[in-house]
C-alpha cells in the first residue's frame, strides 16, 4: 500500500455536543442551573438574578441556584470562520477546509446534556474549490449531542465533548470537496465553555482552539514523525476524544477507498455563539 500523498483535510466547524448516550453526570461534574428568587426574603445566597459565583454569600440574598434547565428552550447558534485542520504526516503541512459562517440550533437536557444539535456551514472551500453536501459550498452536520465535563476542575474550566447523537464514533459530517474527494470526519471534539460558567445568562460561547496537544507522534507507514493538530484531547477522568478524518480520492493515492483506515487526527477551529434559556454552569451540588 502506498503511503498517503496528501492527508491534510479539514471539516468545517462541527458544533455538537457529546454523547447523548452518556449516563447521568457523576458527582461533582459541571451541570446546568437556573437562578430562582427565594420565597422568604433574605434566605438566598445571591443578591442578583444572575447568581454570580463570585458574589456567593451564606445568607441575606434574594436568589439561589436551582439545578435544572428551566423550560428547556431551544438555543440558536451562529458564528464566523470555522476550520478543521489535518496535518499530512509526509509533508507535515495542513490543508484546511474553511467555511466563512455557520448557524444552527440545539436543545439542553438535565443535568448536563445537549441534544439535537445540527449546524449548517456556508461558503466552504478547500484549495480554492467548493466543499458541500446539501448544496453549493454548504455543509450540514449530522445530528449531534453531548455533555459537559471538566477541562480543569481546579481552575473552574468547563468543556463540552462532542459526538454523533446515538452513534458515537461514527461520522459527524460527510461531504465532498472538488479538490480533495469524498471526506468523512468521525469521533468527538472538545470545546471550552465561556460566558455562562458561574453565572446565569441567556448566552454563551463554545470555543474550539486546536493545537499540538498530542505532541510529536509516529505515523504507521514509514515511521514518520509528525505533530498533528487536534483539540483538547480529553476531559478530566475521561478517555481521549478527538476527531479523525478520512478521504476517498485520487489525491490520496487510494481513489476507491477511504484512507487512511481509521482516519488522521484532526482539529476543530472556531467560536460558536449561542443564545437560549437563561442557564448557568456550576459544579453539581452548588447552591
Amino acid at each position: 500500500m502506498t503511503r498517503l500523498k496528501v492527508m491534510g483535510l479539514a471539516l468545517v466547524a462541527v458544533f455538537a455536543i457529546a454523547a447523548l448516550g452518556a449516563s447521568a453526570a457523576s458527582a461533582a461534574n459541571p451541570a446546568y442551573f437556573t437562578c430562582a428568587k427565594v420565597k422568604v426574603k433574605g434566605t438566598g445566597h445571591y443578591a442578583g438574578k444572575e447568581c454570580k459565583k463570585a458574589e456567593f454569600k451564606e445568607t441575606g440574598g434574594s436568589y439561589s441556584l436551582a439545578a435544572g434547565i428551566g423550560k428547556g428552550k431551544e438555543a440558536k447558534v451562529k458564528g464566523g470562520v470555522a476550520i478543521l485542520h489535518s496535518v499530512n504526516p509526509e509533508a507535515k503541512a495542513d490543508i484546511p477546509v474553511e467555511c466563512q459562517k455557520f448557524k444552527g440550533s440545539f436543545k439542553v437536557a438535565a443535568p448536563n446534556l445537549v441534544t439535537s444539535s445540527v449546524t449548517i456551514f456556508s461558503k466552504c472551500k478547500a484549495l480554492g474549490s467548493p466543499c458541500e453536501n446539501v448544496k453549493k459550498e454548504t455543509i450540514e452536520t449530522k445530528k449531534l449531542a453531548g455533555s459537559l465535563g471538566w477541562i480543569n476542575k481546579a481552575g473552574g474550566v468547563v468543556g463540552t465533548d462532542l459526538v454523533r447523537e446515538g452513534a458515537p464514533g461514527t461520522p459527524v459530517a460527510e461531504f465532498t470537496c472538488a479538490a480533495l474527494g469524498e471526506i468523512r470526519t468521525s469521533g468527538s471534539v472538545i470545546g471550552e465553555n465561556k460566558g455562562d460558567v458561574g453565572v446565569v445568562t441567556g448566552s454563551g460561547i463554545l470555543e474550539f482552539a486546536p493545537g499540538p496537544f498530542l505532541g510529536e507522534v509516529e505515523a504507521e507507514e514509514g515511521k514518520l514523525k509528525w505533530t498533528p493538530i487536534v483539540n483538547i484531547p480529553k476531559l478530566e477522568g475521561g478517555p481521549v476524544d478527538i476527531l479523525k478524518t478520512e478521504v476517498k480520492g485520487a489525491i490520496t493515492g487510494h481513489p476507491t477507498e477511504f484512507y487512511p483506515e481509521g482516519g488522521i487526527p484532526s482539529g476543530q477551529e472556531g467560536e460558536v455563539t449561542y443564545k437560549g434559556e437563561k442557564l448557568g454552569i456550576y459544579e453539581e451540588g452548588s447552591v
